[in-house]
Protein backbone atom coordinates (compact mmCIF):
# COMPACT_ATOMS: atom_id res chain seq x y z
CA UNK A 1 0.00 0.00 0.00
CA UNK A 2 2.94 2.40 0.60
CA UNK A 3 4.29 1.98 -2.73
CA UNK A 4 0.86 2.45 -4.24
CA UNK A 5 0.43 5.63 -2.37
CA UNK A 6 3.72 7.02 -3.19
CA UNK A 7 3.18 5.94 -6.85
CA UNK A 8 0.07 7.97 -7.11
CA UNK A 9 1.10 11.01 -5.20
CA UNK A 10 4.50 11.61 -7.22
CA UNK A 11 3.02 10.05 -11.10
CA UNK A 12 -0.51 11.99 -10.75
CA UNK A 13 -2.09 9.64 -12.48
CA UNK A 14 -5.68 10.75 -14.10
CA UNK A 15 -7.24 7.32 -14.56
CA UNK A 16 -6.46 4.24 -12.70
CA UNK A 17 -7.16 1.05 -14.90
CA UNK A 18 -7.12 -1.82 -12.80
CA UNK A 19 -7.35 -5.43 -14.46
CA UNK A 20 -8.91 -7.69 -11.94
CA UNK A 21 -11.56 -6.33 -9.57
CA UNK A 22 -12.04 -9.68 -7.56
CA UNK A 23 -14.58 -8.19 -4.33
CA UNK A 24 -13.47 -4.65 -5.52
CA UNK A 25 -11.37 -3.40 -2.61
CA UNK A 26 -8.81 -2.19 -4.66
CA UNK A 27 -10.70 0.16 -6.81
CA UNK A 28 -12.21 1.33 -3.37
CA UNK A 29 -8.17 2.41 -2.39
CA UNK A 30 -7.58 3.23 -4.78
CA UNK A 31 -11.09 6.17 -5.23
CA UNK A 32 -10.11 6.66 -1.43
CA UNK A 33 -6.56 7.57 -2.13
CA UNK A 34 -6.96 9.69 -5.71
CA UNK A 35 -9.83 11.93 -3.12
CA UNK A 36 -7.54 12.17 -0.40
CA UNK A 37 -4.83 13.48 -2.81
CA UNK A 38 -6.85 15.50 -4.50
CA UNK A 39 -6.53 13.89 -7.76
CA UNK A 40 -9.58 14.01 -9.54
CA UNK A 41 -8.61 9.90 -10.69
CA UNK A 42 -11.12 8.01 -12.54
CA UNK A 43 -11.31 4.10 -11.30
CA UNK A 44 -11.61 1.66 -14.25
CA UNK A 45 -12.00 -1.83 -12.92
CA UNK A 46 -12.24 -4.54 -15.47
CA UNK A 47 -13.06 -8.26 -14.82
CA UNK A 48 -14.77 -11.42 -16.03
CA UNK A 49 -16.63 -11.19 -12.86
CA UNK A 50 -17.18 -7.63 -11.51
CA UNK A 51 -18.84 -6.95 -8.27
CA UNK A 52 -22.32 -5.75 -9.37
CA UNK A 53 -23.27 -4.72 -5.65
CA UNK A 54 -20.19 -1.75 -5.31
CA UNK A 55 -21.87 1.97 -6.62
CA UNK A 56 -18.29 3.77 -6.20
CA UNK A 57 -18.92 7.61 -7.38
CA UNK A 58 -15.57 7.63 -9.23
CA UNK A 59 -15.25 3.83 -9.84
CA UNK A 60 -16.68 2.16 -12.90
CA UNK A 61 -16.48 -1.73 -13.28
CA UNK A 62 -16.61 -3.67 -16.59
CA UNK A 63 -16.50 -6.94 -17.26
CA UNK A 64 -14.25 -8.08 -19.74
CA UNK A 65 -11.25 -10.58 -19.87
CA UNK A 66 -7.61 -9.86 -19.83
CA UNK A 67 -7.16 -12.23 -22.75
CA UNK A 68 -9.38 -9.88 -24.71
CA UNK A 69 -8.81 -7.12 -23.11
CA UNK A 70 -8.25 -5.00 -26.65
CA UNK A 71 -12.21 -5.62 -27.31
CA UNK A 72 -12.93 -4.34 -23.64
CA UNK A 73 -11.12 -1.21 -24.70
CA UNK A 74 -13.12 -1.04 -28.53
CA UNK A 75 -16.15 -2.25 -26.78
CA UNK A 76 -16.40 0.42 -23.83
CA UNK A 77 -14.44 3.11 -25.53
CA UNK A 78 -11.77 3.27 -22.55
CA UNK A 79 -8.88 4.52 -24.91
CA UNK A 80 -10.45 8.07 -24.05
CA UNK A 81 -9.70 8.08 -20.82
CA UNK A 82 -8.25 10.73 -19.18
CA UNK A 83 -4.16 11.01 -19.19
CA UNK A 84 -2.01 9.87 -17.84
CA UNK A 85 -3.29 6.63 -17.03
CA UNK A 86 -1.67 4.33 -14.62
CA UNK A 87 -2.47 0.24 -15.29
CA UNK A 88 -2.50 -2.43 -12.16
CA UNK A 89 -2.73 -5.75 -14.01
CA UNK A 90 -4.08 -8.16 -11.09
CA UNK A 91 -6.12 -10.94 -13.18
CA UNK A 92 -5.18 -14.26 -13.80
CA UNK A 93 -1.82 -13.71 -12.63
CA UNK A 94 -0.54 -16.51 -15.16
CA UNK A 95 2.20 -15.96 -18.03
CA UNK A 96 -0.62 -15.29 -20.59
CA UNK A 97 -2.79 -13.32 -19.39
CA UNK A 98 0.56 -11.21 -17.91
CA UNK A 99 1.69 -11.21 -21.28
CA UNK A 100 -1.25 -10.51 -23.05
CA UNK A 101 -1.46 -7.56 -20.76
CA UNK A 102 2.47 -6.37 -21.44
CA UNK A 103 1.60 -6.49 -25.01
CA UNK A 104 -1.45 -4.59 -25.12
CA UNK A 105 -0.57 -1.89 -22.81
CA UNK A 106 2.93 -1.53 -24.75
CA UNK A 107 0.77 0.10 -27.65
CA UNK A 108 -1.36 2.24 -26.11
CA UNK A 109 0.40 3.50 -23.07
CA UNK A 110 1.71 7.08 -24.01
CA UNK A 111 5.21 8.04 -22.97
CA UNK A 112 6.01 8.12 -19.13
CA UNK A 113 2.67 6.15 -18.20
CA UNK A 114 3.27 3.54 -15.52
CA UNK A 115 2.26 -0.18 -15.68
CA UNK A 116 2.38 -2.27 -12.60
CA UNK A 117 2.02 -6.10 -12.71
CA UNK A 118 0.81 -7.62 -9.65
CA UNK A 119 1.98 -10.84 -7.48
CA UNK A 120 5.35 -11.69 -9.30
CA UNK A 121 6.12 -12.99 -5.38
CA UNK A 122 4.24 -16.12 -7.00
CA UNK A 123 7.80 -17.70 -7.71
CA UNK A 124 9.04 -16.96 -4.40
CA UNK A 125 6.12 -18.68 -3.06
CA UNK A 126 6.77 -21.61 -4.88
CA UNK A 127 3.61 -21.14 -7.21
CA UNK A 128 5.27 -20.60 -10.77
CA UNK A 129 3.95 -23.95 -12.43
CA UNK A 130 0.45 -23.44 -11.73
CA UNK A 131 0.39 -20.13 -13.50
CA UNK A 132 3.00 -21.10 -16.52
CA UNK A 133 5.47 -18.96 -15.01
CA UNK A 134 3.54 -16.05 -13.61
CA UNK A 135 4.38 -12.92 -14.01
CA UNK A 136 7.86 -12.51 -13.67
CA UNK A 137 8.20 -15.06 -16.11
CA UNK A 138 6.15 -12.51 -18.58
CA UNK A 139 7.83 -9.60 -17.68
CA UNK A 140 11.32 -11.09 -18.10
CA UNK A 141 10.35 -12.69 -21.83
CA UNK A 142 8.31 -9.23 -22.52
CA UNK A 143 11.50 -6.78 -21.49
CA UNK A 144 14.35 -9.35 -23.49
CA UNK A 145 11.96 -9.14 -26.77
CA UNK A 146 11.20 -5.58 -26.43
CA UNK A 147 14.03 -4.32 -24.87
CA UNK A 148 12.84 -0.84 -25.83
CA UNK A 149 9.51 -0.56 -24.27
CA UNK A 150 9.68 0.19 -20.61
CA UNK A 151 12.33 0.86 -18.26
CA UNK A 152 12.04 -0.98 -14.78
CA UNK A 153 10.91 1.93 -12.54
CA UNK A 154 13.27 0.97 -9.21
CA UNK A 155 12.08 4.03 -7.45
CA UNK A 156 8.95 1.90 -6.61
CA UNK A 157 10.27 -1.99 -6.96
CA UNK A 158 12.95 -1.49 -4.22
CA UNK A 159 11.27 1.29 -2.02
CA UNK A 160 11.80 -0.88 0.99
CA UNK A 161 14.89 -3.24 -0.45
CA UNK A 162 15.95 -4.82 -3.94
CA UNK A 163 12.24 -6.08 -4.56
CA UNK A 164 11.17 -6.16 -1.35
CA UNK A 165 7.72 -5.81 -3.26
CA UNK A 166 4.84 -8.46 -3.84
CA UNK A 167 5.53 -6.81 -7.95
CA UNK A 168 9.68 -7.47 -7.89
CA UNK A 169 10.64 -5.65 -11.29
CA UNK A 170 6.48 -4.80 -11.91
CA UNK A 171 6.37 -1.16 -12.00
CA UNK A 172 7.25 -0.71 -15.71
CA UNK A 173 7.40 2.97 -17.27
CA UNK A 174 6.98 3.53 -21.15
CA UNK A 175 9.67 4.61 -22.56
Amino acid sequence: MAIYMRLLWLEKPKTIIEIGAKHGGSALLFSDLSKIMELGCRIVSIDINPPLFLDIESVSFVHGDILKIEEVFDKNQLYALPRPWFVVEDSAHTYSACLNALNFFSTVLQKREMMAIEDGILAELGLTEQYEGGPNRAIGDFLTQTPNCFDIETIYCDMFGVNATYNPNGYLRKK
